[in-house]
């Protein structure tokens, strides 16, 4: 029986891209699935489980990702994974001005 292959591509939506905190999240949430996870951007190809190597893609808003992943859970990673990004890593568009502005009083 051959494993399951899935594919989907989003658009990095997020003001800050692809930052530290987003790239665990994204490491921390493929983790927790069997299945194998390549993100790629134009033709660089990393590991989902990989902070650096996410990191090092350099994604920044606007610019889009293919999200691959093999095995038998393949579907519900990539639909975990896109819900992700769809809620911009649990980021709201002021949370870090108003942790600024909380720092200066």
């Amino acid at each position: 029986m051959s494993e399951l292959t899935a594919t989907r591509t989003i658009v990095v939506t997020n003001e800050s891209g692809i930052h530290a905190r987003a790239a665990t999240l994204v490491a921390e949430l493929v983790r927790r699935f069997d299945s194998k996870v390549v993100l790629v951007k134009d033709r660089e190809r990393v590991e989902g489980t990989d902070v650096l190597q996410i990191l090092s893609l350099g994604a920044g808003r606007g610019n889009e990702l293919s999200l691959e992943a093999t095995g038998h859970d393949a579907e519900r990673v990539l639909n975990a994974l896109v819900q992700l990004f769809d809620e911009n890593f649990s980021e709201e568009d002021g949370e870090v001005e108003d942790c600024e502005a909380e720092n200066k009083q």
